[in-house]
């Protein structure tokens, strides 16, 4: 009980203090709720694991519908152009960073493609899509693990390079940064908002409802609760109700989606078993380390031939390998707060689309080879 509350209460100690510090902005509220996690689960205190799994498996669906329904395709499909070209080519190049660590890793991990289309959905969308398509796919407790402390050890580091001199070194490469048509007024966003009471009673209403009907329908059709349809069907059902203007705009859902996120964070923070990893996961972190960095060095040719600007190329990247949670830290570093609203695009569309995309890719690469 004692260990459910202080996940629970913990997201809202760091969003709040993250608008009253500079210090925890600059770092970034998920940097420090992995943190707190990691601590949990790394040191002298017991956790009980079921109490964090559970926590992890209710917020996936949650954070990832109230991203969802207060996203703006339309607009983002007219003004974000430049934006959604960075994340396409994202996209296809993390596609290839995927198919080249199955091939070097077939014969050596087991549920190889089940671990590429988790890999897909945490480097186009984020942990949470990861963790979403490991649940559909029903990958084993241990493989998600492994994968999920791999990626915090080489993400933690990437990291590091991006906050640090990642403008300076891609600068060489890419053109600068120039003013486009793209929207960055944060303050008119509804959804970004601080929520009250009511807002956050009707934007966790909705997204339950719409988690609700998935899981009726689903028990309809195949006589259970099935991951796939689930997972997908909210994604689809949230990206749908998205266009009603009425639910888009509900005051603050996009940061009680970040709640979600939050708690996400610092559950799975708490499986994470380094000692394991350095026991026997060496595999994970090449397996990981090939499809994320093959992913990076390709978008990076990709942005160079389609003219991406430096800082559109780091914060689109940013968005798809860690999450829009990720953006605003790393705008600060650019110096650039014009990206952050083209970020959390990239990133909200990595939520979309990551789903999707790592499932299917996992069910083709698993029958082709």
């Amino acid at each position: 009980m004692i260990q459910a509350l202080v996940m629970l209460i913990a997201p809202i100690f760091l969003t709040i203090g993250a608008r009253k510090f500079t210090w925890i902005e600059k770092i970034g509220t998920v940097i420090l709720a992995y943190a707190t996690g990691i601590i949990m689960g790394n040191s002298f205190i017991e956790i009980d694991t079921q109490v964090s799994k559970s926590l992890v498996e209710a917020a996936v669906p949650l954070s990832i519908g109230l991203l969802l329904i207060s996203s703006d395709i339309k607009k983002w499909a007219v003004e974000a152009r430049k934006t959604i070209l960075s994340f396409v080519l994202c996209l296809i190049a993390i596609t290839i960073g995927a198919t080249v660590a199955y091939t070097l890793f077939n014969n050596q991990l087991d549920e190889i493609n089940k671990l590429a289309g988790m890999s897909i959905g945490l480097y186009i969308g984020g942990t949470p899509n990861m963790s979403a398509i490991g649940l559909a796919l029903q990958a084993n407790d241990e493989s998600f693990i492994l994968m999920n402390t791999a990626d915090m050890v080489l993400g933690g580091l990437w990291m590091l390079f991006l906050l640090s001199i990642a403008q300076k070194v891609f600068g060489f490469i890419l053109p600068p940064f120039s003013e486009s048509k793209e929207s960055d007024d944060l303050e008119k966003v509804e959804a970004l908002k601080g929520p009250n009471p009511k807002s956050i009673a009707y934007s966790i209403g909705v997204t339950l409802l719409i988690l609700g009907v998935c899981v009726g329908i689903s028990i309809l059709l195949f006589d259970k609760m099935d991951e796939i349809f689930i997972i997908l069907g909210v994604t689809t059902v949230s990206l749908a109700v998205s266009f009603n203007q009425k639910i888009r705009n509900i005051r603050g859902s996009f940061l009680v989606g970040e709640y979600f996120v939050l708690l996400f964070c610092i559950g799975l923070g708490s499986l994470s078993n380094f000692q394991e990893l350095l026991n026997s996961g060496s595999l994970y972190i090449g397996f990981t380390g090939v499809v994320m960095f093959t992913g990076i060095i390709i978008h990076l040719i990709l942005a160079k031939i389609f003219k991406i600007d430096t800082d559109t190329f780091i914060i689109t990247s940013t968005a798809c390998l860690y999450g829009p949670a990720f953006v605003g830290p790393i705008a600060n570093s650019l110096k650039n707060k014009k990206v952050i609203l083209s970020g959390m695009t990239a990133g909200t569309l990595g939520y979309a689309v990551a789903n999707y995309w790592g499932i299917l890719f996992a069910e083709i690469i698993g029958k082709l080879f």
